[in-house]
């Protein structure tokens, strides 16, 4: 009885949550965040940089996600077994920090050049 009570609440969570993620979609939308983000303050020969789009998260030209998250202040993805969060600074969309790592913090900023590019 507990084993199927179990197995009923798993089947409603699991089928409830691409409902929950629509519904943070059209509350938070991911376009303002679409685009090339580079990281700041740092020596141009280890730039971080990363692109978000509507097919997900590209690193170093190739896709290492097909999704991200976004709760209108924290954008989160996998790269393989890790785990990025990062928090946005800016009411634009335009900075974000990433708090995953304890140790380095960078700030982040949408690049203009490549704003919104969803290539």
């Amino acid at each position: 009885m507990q084993a199927s009570i179990i197995a009923i609440a798993a089947v409603i969570v699991a089928l409830s949550m691409p409902i929950f993620e629509r519904i943070q979609d059209a509350i938070h939308p991911k376009a303002p965040l679409y685009g090339t983000w580079v990281e700041q303050d740092v020596a141009g020969y280890s730039v971080d940089s990363f692109t978000l789009s509507d097919k997900g998260v590209k690193i170093a030209g190739r896709y290492v996600g097909t999704r991200f998250s976004f709760d209108g202040t924290l954008v989160e993805f996998s790269v393989g077994e890790e785990r990025k969060t990062f928090k946005v600074l800016d009411a634009n969309m335009s900075e974000m920090k990433l708090i995953s790592e304890s140790h380095y913090q960078p700030v982040y900023r949408l690049s203009e050049k490549f704003k919104n590019n969803i290539r």
